[in-house]
């Protein structure tokens, strides 16, 4: 009976890898994922694989937690659970920082259009009057 309870993982195991493995990706792909998002935004779309990719590295950081907790409660070694957090922590921070950047450029790039779209109609109206005063 006791070989059985060595041969089989403690809970929570599963979890922190999870965990660990999700935030490094999350924060390994991050820069990816925002240049993504950015030449989606130039085409014309919003920037939601950003806040999805924020939505992971929240996932991993809950993951390592639970896992770790569960280690605590039955004895297991921690260790990738806490590296998940850890990991995950700066990724939610990486991440949210790339979302905000993100979004200030989304804003920025509507005021440049507003702009443009202004000088535009400008010009269409400065031609409108060369034509009616014929200069």
């Amino acid at each position: 009976m006791s070989e059985e309870n060595n041969l089989s993982q403690p809970q929570g195991k599963s979890m922190g890898v999870a965990g660990f493995i999700l935030s490094l990706v999350t924060l390994l792909f991050s820069s990816w994922i925002a240049v993504i998002a950015t030449a989606s935004m130039i085409a014309g779309g919003s920037p939601w694989l950003m806040y999805f990719w924020l939505v992971l590295a929240i996932a991993g950081v809950v993951f390592s937690a639970m896992g770790m907790s569960k280690l605590g409660k039955t004895g297991g070694k921690k260790g990738l659970a806490i590296a998940g957090l850890v990991i995950g922590i700066i990724s939610v921070i990486y991440c949210l920082m790339l979302s905000a950047g993100l979004s200030a450029v989304d804003a920025a790039a509507d005021n440049y259009t507003d702009i443009v779209d202004g000088v535009n109609e400008s010009m269409d109206a400065l031609k409108d009057l060369e034509d009616i005063y014929g200069n």
